[in-house]
């Protein structure tokens, strides 16, 4: 499976907000479907991963939901497969095979998602990271390719990289003839990665073969959003079947495997429900900058400030959930509401705001002239849900998600809206 997008979560939540408002523009573009969940291009699992390591800059990581289908996938070779194919072995050997068979497994996953990372970025396109999870492993892509072509050569070469896998481990199993162990591994391995090359050219948003459906529209007729749409509404019905045969199995007594159907099926019809949506965001949002959104005046809070009266006096009084900290004309850095939950409630008087701050970086850090679509990516990684906005050196403003789902409620409700004044903090 490939590619999902980051900010799958603020795709949500800046649909509800642009169906706030009706207009034949908003009509023309908005997805014909609700927005349902943050599952998306770019949007692998959020929390619980952990790195591995980096490849080409790529850091690799491992999301904790990846543990329960490893031993879920461990679990039925051990009892199910290796005990069918080899029959009076031991129990510890089907284990210790099956563990080793499932860690494979994930290495041709990473090897599938290695290989759309790498072709993106001989296309000039930013990786942020590949993360194995509980659906296999998404590749992080920091834009949209620019191009049909490019678009095709991403998507394609993830099952051929499957096929790939398949054919060197059947052809070296071949030619080494290994002892009847190894040669149940491998057989294994090949028909896992040809399930995995075939399942992802299915024609189908956002699985592979919906991206290549995507890249022929586009090209066929030069329309990125109606190629989208055609390819999302192909993976929802994709989904929907998918959901069908797996209701269709656990009647017939096949409960967990009917019961896998139907959580893949929901994931994919989500998937491309939202990927759609995102779109529509980006269209809506390209053309303005931070300008438009930004909020003016802010209100800031000072390094030495314990967490007590930032409590007391900002984050009840203002109800606002992030300040930044401001010392001498400078930013040091934003503290957030969620801040609060490393210190102990005992110790709040005597802990500054300064030990809690997120410290200024370009994460956190936006100008008035920076593209608010790739702000709205910018604030949905940095975990702390507000960008400063810095103007030759100075604290200009902040840009939260709420400034930006209100700028996209009125640029859907009609095309001739331009940009908002920007507003002063209550």
């Amino acid at each position: 499976m490939s590619r999902p997008s980051r900010s799958g979560l603020l795709a949500r939540r800046a649909a509800r907000a642009s169906r706030c408002a009706a207009a034949p523009w908003r009509r023309q573009w908005t997805p014909r479907f609700p927005a349902h969940t943050a599952l998306a291009r770019r949007a692998p699992p959020v929390g619980g991963t952990l790195t591995l390591f980096r490849i080409r800059g790529i850091p690799v990581r491992v999301h904790s939901s990846w543990l329960v289908v490893y031993g879920l996938i461990a679990w039925t070779l051990a009892v199910g497969y290796f005990p069918q194919v080899l029959p009076e072995l031991r129990a510890t050997t089907y284990w210790l095979s099956a563990l080793l068979a499932a860690l494979l497994l994930f290495v041709s996953v990473f090897l599938h998602e290695l290989s759309h990372s790498l072709v993106a970025l001989r296309y000039g396109i930013p990786i942020s990271s590949i993360t194995l999870h509980v659906f296999g492993g998404v590749s992080q892509l920091e834009r949209e390719p620019d191009s049909p072509g490019a678009e095709f050569a991403i998507a394609i070469v993830g099952p051929l990289t499957s096929f790939a896998v398949a054919a060197v481990v059947a052809l070296g199993a071949a030619v080494a003839q290994p002892r009847p162990l190894a040669a149940a591994i491998a057989d294994h391995l090949v028909l896992v990665n040809v399930v995995v090359g075939v399942f992802n050219l299915v024609p189908g948003f956002p699985l592979d073969g919906g991206r290549l459906l995507r890249a022929t529209l586009w090209r066929y007729r030069g329309d990125l959003g109606w190629a989208t749409r055609i390819a999302s509404q192909a993976g929802q019905g994709f989904g929907l079947a998918l959901i069908v045969l797996g209701a269709w199995r656990a009647l017939g007594g096949e409960f967990l495997g009917g019961l896998w159907f139907v959580v893949i099926g929901l994931f994919l019809r989500q998937a491309a429900q939202t990927s759609y949506q995102q779109l529509v965001i980006r269209r809506a949002l390209a053309p303005r900058t931070v300008r438009d959104a930004m909020t003016r005046d802010v209100i800031h809070v000072p390094p030495d400030l314990d967490i007590a009266r930032l409590v007391d006096d900002f984050f009840w009084a203002r109800h606002v959930t992030s300040f930044p900290v401001v010392a001498g004309g400078r930013v040091l850095g934003i503290v957030s509401i969620h801040a609060l939950q490393q210190v102990p409630r005992d110790r709040w008087t005597e802990t500054p705001v300064e030990s809690v701050m997120v410290p200024l970086s370009d994460d956190l850090v936006v100008s008035p002239d920076d593209s608010l679509w790739q702000a709205l990516e910018k604030v949905s990684r940095n975990g702390v849900g507000r960008l400063a906005v810095i103007d030759d050196g100075r604290l200009a403003g902040y840009l939260s998600v709420k400034d930006v789902m209100h700028v996209l409620a009125v640029a859907t409700a009609s095309p001739a809206a331009g940009t908002r004044r920007p507003r002063t903090a209550a």
